[in-house]
């Protein structure tokens, strides 16, 4: 199971994630790491490769970040409206999706041009100081102008500052939708905060 942490700002997305079962998929421009898709490379890969036909190849690509853990802390934070929002737990069910885990690496550097495929490698490596979002990337390649990647939600969970009508009309219409689907709350004993659980108080 992989999860997408969400925030209710704009309500009828995290609707759709239910009522249509999908997530959407982005292109890596409008993902929030300004160095995505970048890469660097030296003169001998610019003699062996068309760099412009990488580019394009990227482009042509769109993406759903997804998460290995629903208990980040501060992926609660930013992704989901400081713990006042949600993850979804899915399956992915789309067959023409390409799947991969993160690598997370000290540099873009590429030397090895042999890789059948640079611009999907390029798209699958972030720099080390993201390595807490332990990610995991479902591909979508030469997509329409809009594209969703069809999942099969699992997993509702809330988070510890989630409340209000949205949350409970968010949990009905995924239990209407999805009746198989788990539903809880998440608690602050289950969130992973690393070093600072030497400091609770």
């Amino acid at each position: 199971m992989l999860y997408k942490y969400r925030g209710f700002e704009n309500f009828e997305f995290a609707l759709d994630i239910f009522v249509n079962q999908r997530l959407y998929a982005a292109t890596y421009k409008k993902l929030n790491d300004p160095m995505e898709g970048r890469f660097i490379y030296g003169k001998n890969l610019s003699k062996r490769v068309n760099i412009n036909e990488i580019v394009g190849d990227k482009a042509r690509y769109k993406i759903l970040s997804l998460s290995e853990t629903p208990n980040n802390m501060l992926m609660w934070s930013y992704y989901s409206e400081a713990h006042a929002g949600f993850v979804v737990g899915v399956e992915i069910t789309q067959t023409s999706a390409i799947k991969r885990k993160v690598k997370y690496i000290e540099y873009l550097r590429i030397d090895d041009v042999r890789r059948q495929n640079l611009a999907l490698y390029i798209l699958s490596r972030k720099l080390k100081l993201w390595k807490h979002e332990c990610e995991r990337r479902v591909f979508i390649k030469d997509p329409g102008l809009e594209t969703f990647v069809s999942v099969k939600p699992r997993e509702l969970i809330f988070g510890i500052n989630a409340s209000g009508p949205k949350k409970e009309l968010l949990a009905a219409i995924a239990e209407r939708f999805c009746p198989c689907i788990d539903i809880r709350q998440i608690n602050r004993d289950e969130l992973e905060t690393g070093r600072m659980d030497a400091y609770g108080i």
